[in-house]
């Protein structure tokens, strides 16, 4: 178990500019259960502390060093000890105890969640403001917001130089009535009054004692988000749906937006059915085309009227949101059903006179003053519901904090298949409804990553890095680590790798840095270009792996709920237009500056053009002076260039704009013939965070993991090992009947495994374990290589793999080993592997009297099991008896039943597998299985009776059998005084009807032997429809072991792979004492350093320890046992 925490020394001098307290980031390293005194002396040690007892604080408790466990909370990844003393009380909000906060929605210092407790707060520039803003238009003293006693929230401004508005009304020095959902405007900055509480129910989560703690999914905890407010309809509310999120909360099927033309900037592309109807209820089971009028929107990058907003259409007003053009008209609201507290909402209510309106504002609803110093002119009714949804579709920054904190019901909701997957909000503005009816004030400006392919950031670093976190924390938020990882290229020379460091450290708490893919890497952090270089090759293999993928089979469309589809002015001038949508998982790579090299240029270049192809989108930052009358656009767009020649692959780009780059410019950018922004762009005010709320934000991440399997991210392509453990490869580092019992119960869920699972993991592969399954790519498999090759190590692998996969009583295993291994020449053979409780037979070819009854056994139960079968396969056998076993024969009376008793059935089927009671095991029906009496019916009871149920337990169902030969070619041309010679014959001819019937009846053969001789033209060794072939052993210290070989599936694809070794002692591991290392942030991106491991000398073999695990699951389980064939 590793965990970070980071130890602090509140009573040590302030150190650096900050003034802060002496800290140091350290990664502890212990087995689970480790008490917190095994590593107290060295977290102290770390801040370089004196001698002396050890007292650690978490916040302000005192943790007990004895009953405080490493891994469970407070001590889980993440988490900040302070050392002597309490430390300053962090900002953390206690939502349930305020009676209000005050939320930063917006604008260049956006993100802050404060407390309102009673009184005055003081809202401004000044560090002595109760609410600092860094914000340039904003006074030192700007505002005061009062929270007084009866709960009434009033709000006045300071004598400020930009003045102050609340709801487009200008505020004086009077105090005006701060409703809950009121917006108010303080320079660039945007406020909101939140109620009491969180942003909803918590999502359950539960510590799983390695420093993580588990987020249950939505499926896991139904009811966690009520329906939306009074007035909305149950099919609008959220999680009526599915988008395949991976995280606890998901969006409904309906709730896709109905985008207006944007004008020049990249958008979450949205269809209509037909111009003028707004996309509701939208299916799951396949998108709707783009229309032509929406696709001439994408294509359009002037200004004008949106082609997709019609102002004849009654519900304009509430599809529309702000991807658009500064001379064109928008809204904001996306859902008719959407979930409503209050905000834009509100703000529309009182627009139009209705409840609500604070004081000072007209009952006609007045907007914003256009020139300052006039009264504005009236406007006509906006739709109440024109943006009642729209903040909830793209969070506010402050939503996106207590989103993490508590965690949120909108935590990592965005899965592959979501509408507004990998699409993040930049800033807002004020747009104007598509009829002209009004204004609809901070709506957000976004840009998708799938539409744009990849993402241009440019402007001066303080705003840029600021602008940065926001974006990715919205990834972060919304995207479960299971959906998405973050990759961060920061090697730009020109910047001091400390700088550097000091800027993206923050990033390296989220769980989405961490290596998903199988890199060799402890995060996905590049400081220097030997780890610039790592992450590149490492994502080039995986495109180049995708791509091969697709090489030999034209894709398919995928059935994908919302598909982005990228518009003609996203896509690579040699890509397809109708190239299908990656289905996901995601990376984002963060390009922070110049990569350096011609290499690395090139290699980034190529993934900002090919990566979204396999899901790869590139996020690039540029540090250049803000766009402005003395820069235009067009000259700040050349300089990103020419300083980050990646900055032009980017299909969309957001250029900081302003005296002080408060403001963002979104443009796109045409491919072709030299990539440039097109159009006017849209205009928007920038949402950036501070470096200190995204600490907090990834530190609140850093524990959480998804709870269940979720997506799999595609391992990347590396170099086999020189050997491989096969409990590794397995996930069973530490064999419990818990962990076996875990798998089996999955495997009896699984729908396509009827009858038993037949699954083995042969070792590691370039992409991860190797895996074969009997069952669909079988059914038999041969093994070919010469002496010393492995081969018999191999099979016991597989023996261990089968067994861990299954349960005894649905899988059972016969081993033979063909060469007589009397004596201990050539080893143990499969004799090792009987103490696996699924093998019920072992038999060396030494005893033909033995010999000949083993073919006879086998030979029966072919027989048995075609004639219980019938003309049914295995599958559809299973699948019958499962039905049959519930439903229950219609019910008589006693006497008629004793009478069908003695009589027999005599119009039984002459098909055995055609009788419900064949196929529950050929008896009849047990005395009381129907215990009252009833009139003859026609009804079926699905619930069978208690002695139904008994008597089915009682007969164990028709196991899948595998039976494993070593040394096939033995039996084939058995040697000249061999002492199994004389009934090799038989052995043989029964193993040629497993290998000729053995699909049918759930028999599947694994045999092995030398290449070459007799043994190729068997019939066993001709129906084999996957081999693999095993390479002779290399001399040399740097030879890989013995069982590199190559399996070859039906279809003719080849994998190479090093098989696992089961039978080594197990490693010397439990002398590992805990460690605790001081986090050098900029070598995370360096491989993790690797103890050669040791094995215990006269331990138990894995082979052993997979046993005993294996014996005690199949106890508790309670599994039959399947009896013997000799």
């Amino acid at each position: 178990m590793q965990i970070r925490l980071t130890v602090v020394d509140p009573q040590a001098p302030p150190s650096g500019a900050r003034g802060r307290a002496a800290n140091c980031d350290v990664l502890v390293t212990a087995p689970a259960g480790t008490a917190l005194a095994a590593v107290a002396s060295g977290l102290a040690a770390a801040l370089q502390a004196g001698d002396g007892p050890v007292v650690l604080y978490a916040g302000a408790e005192r943790l007990d060093a004895q009953r405080c466990t490493l891994g469970e909370p407070p001590l889980t990844d993440g988490a900040v000890l302070s050392l002597g003393a309490p430390a300053d009380p962090e900002p953390h909000p206690e939502l349930d105890d305020a009676p209000a906060q005050l939320h930063v929605v917006a604008g260049p210092d956006a993100g802050g969640v404060h407390l309102l407790h009673g009184g005055e707060v003081r809202v401004g520039r000044s560090a002595d403001a109760d609410v600092p803003l860094d914000d340039p238009d904003v006074s030192r003293l700007h505002c005061a917001v009062t929270l007084s006693a009866d709960g009434r929230i009033t709000v006045a401004d300071l004598d400020s130089t930009n003045g102050t508005t609340l709801d487009g009304t200008r505020v004086t020095g009077r105090p005006v009535r701060f409703a809950p959902g009121s917006l108010l405007r303080i320079g660039e900055s945007a406020l909101r009054v939140a109620p009491p509480g969180g942003p909803g129910t918590r999502v359950p989560t539960a510590p799983d004692g390695e420093g993580h703690v588990r987020v249950r999914a939505a499926a896991d905890a139904p009811g966690e988000r009520s329906p939306g407010a009074a007035g909305e309809s149950g099919a609008g509310a959220p999680g009526a749906g599915s988008h395949g999120a991976a995280g606890p909360v998901s969006r409904g099927a309906g709730d896709a937006p109905v985008v207006p033309g944007q004008g020049g900037a990249p958008r979450a592309e949205s269809y209509s059915d037909s111009p003028g109807t707004p996309v509701t209820g939208r299916s799951s089971a396949g998108p709707a085309s783009a229309p032509a009028d929406h696709q001439r929107s994408l294509d359009t990058h002037g200004s004008g009227v949106p082609l997709a907003a019609h102002p004849a259409d009654p519900h304009a007003s509430t599809h529309a949101h702000a991807h658009a053009d500064p001379d064109d008209a928008e809204g904001a609201g996306r859902r008719n059903g959407g979930r409503r507290r209050g905000g834009l909402s509100a703000w529309a209510r009182r627009l139009t006179g209705g409840r609500g309106a604070p004081d000072g504002v007209p009952a006609d609803g007045s907007p914003y003053a256009e020139p300052p110093g006039e009264r504005p002119a009236p406007v006509p009714p906006v739709a109440a519901g024109a943006a009642s949804a729209q903040p909830e579709t793209w969070p506010d920054p402050a939503a996106l904090l207590l989103t993490a904190l508590g965690p949120g019901p909108r935590l990592w909701e965005r899965g592959p298949g979501h509408p507004e997957a990998l699409t993040v909000r930049l800033g807002t503005a004020d747009r104007a409804t598509p009829d002209g009816s009004g204004l609809l004030p901070a709506v957000p400006v976004t840009a998708g990553l799938r539409e744009a392919g990849a993402l241009g950031l440019a402007g001066p670093r303080p705003r840029l890095s600021g602008l940065a976190r926001a974006v990715l924390a919205q990834l972060a938020a919304l995207h479960s680590p299971d959906a998405l990882e973050i990759v961060l290229i920061s090697v730009d020379r020109a910047r001091p790798l400390e700088e550097r460091v000091a800027e993206w450290s923050w990033l390296g708490w989220l769980p989405h840095v961490r290596p998903g893919h199988g890199q060799d890497c402890r995060l996905l952090l590049a400081y220097d270009r030997e780890q610039a270089a790592a992450r590149t090759d490492e994502l080039l293999r995986r495109l180049g792996d995708h791509l091969a993928d697709q090489a030999p089979v034209p894709p398919a469309p995928l059935e994908d709920p919302a598909p982005p589809r990228r518009p003609s002015w996203a896509r690579t001038a040699d890509g397809p237009d109708d190239a299908p949508a990656f289905p996901g998982p995601y990376t984002v790579v963060v390009v922070d500056g110049d990569p350096g090299g011609a290499g690395l240029r090139e290699a980034v270049a190529r993934l900002a053009l090919e990566g979204p192809r396999a899901g790869i989108h590139v996020v690039c930052l540029a540090e250049t002076a803000p766009a402005s009358p003395a820069s235009p656009v067009t000259e700040t767009y050349e300089a990103a260039c020419a300083l980050t020649p990646t900055f032009r692959q980017c299909g969309a780009v957001a250029l900081l704009s302003g005296d002080v780059a408060s403001a963002l410019r979104l443009l796109r950018v045409a491919p072709a013939p030299q990539p440039a922004p097109v159009g006017h762009g849209t205009v928007a005010v920038v949402d950036a965070v501070s470096a200190a709320w995204a600490e907090r934000f990834a530190r609140a991440l850093a524990p959480l993991r998804p709870d269940g399997p979720g997506e799999r991210h595609a391992r990347v392509s590396a170099p086999l090992p020189s050997s491989a453990r096969l409990l590794d490869e397995l996930g069973l580092a530490r064999a419990t009947p818990t962990s076996l019992m875990a798998r089996w119960a999955d495997a009896a869920d699984d729908t396509e495994a009827l009858g038993g699972r037949a699954w083995a993991v042969l070792g590691a592969g370039p992409r991860g374990p190797v895996t074969v399954d009997l069952v669909a790519e079988g059914p038999h498999l041969f093994v070919e290589g010469p002496a010393g090759s492995g081969r018999t190590e191999l099979l016991r692998a597989l023996v261990a793999s089968l067994a861990a996969a299954e349960r005894p009583d649905r899988l059972g295993i016969v081993l033979m080993d063909g060469r007589d291994r009397v004596g201990g020449a050539g080893g143990d053979g499969l004799h090792v592997c009987t103490d696996v409780p699924h093998v019920t037979t072992h038999l060396t070819a030494n005893d033909p009297v033995r010999m000949r009854e083993f073919a006879q056994s086998l030979s029966a139960e072919l027989k048995r099991r075609a004639e219980l079968l019938g003309r049914s396969d295995f599958a559809e056998w299973h699948r019958h008896r499962e039905v049959s076993g519930r439903l229950v024969a219609q019910r008589t009376a006693p006497g008629a039943r004793t009478a069908r008793g003695l009589a027999g059935p005599a119009q039984g089927p002459s098909d055995p597998a055609s009788s419900p009671d064949a196929h529950a095991g050929g008896t009849g029906r047990a005395p009381g299985a129907a215990d009252i009496e009833a009139p003859p019916s026609a009804t079926l009871r699905l619930r069978p009776s208690a002695a139904t149920r008994r008597q089915t337990e009682a007969a164990p169902p028709l196991p899948r059998l595998v039976v494993v030969v070593d040394d096939l070619d033995a039996l084939v041309s058995p040697p000249l005084g061999a002492p199994g010679r004389p009934s090799a014959g038989s052995v043989m001819r029964a193993l040629e009807a497993v290998a000729r019937e053995g699909e049918r009846l759930g028999v599947h053969l694994v045999a092995a032997a030398h290449p070459g001789g007799r043994t190729a033209e068997s019939e066993p060794v001709r129906r084999a429809a996957l081999r693999i072939a095993l390479e002779a052993p290399e001399a040399g210290a740097d030879a890989p072991s013995p069982g590199r070989g190559r399996l070859t599936g039906a279809q003719g694809r080849t994998t190479a792979f090093q098989a696992g070794r089961v039978t080594g002692r197990i490693p010397r591991t439990a002398t590992l004492r805990p460690t605790v290392v001081a986090l050098e942030w900029h070598r995370m991106g360096d491989p993790p350093a690797r103890r050669p491991v040791r094995e215990l000398g006269n331990g138990p073999t894995d082979l052993a320890l997979l046993a005993s695990a294996l014996q005690r699951a199949a106890k508790e389980v309670s599994a039959a046992e399947v009896p013997s064939l000799l």
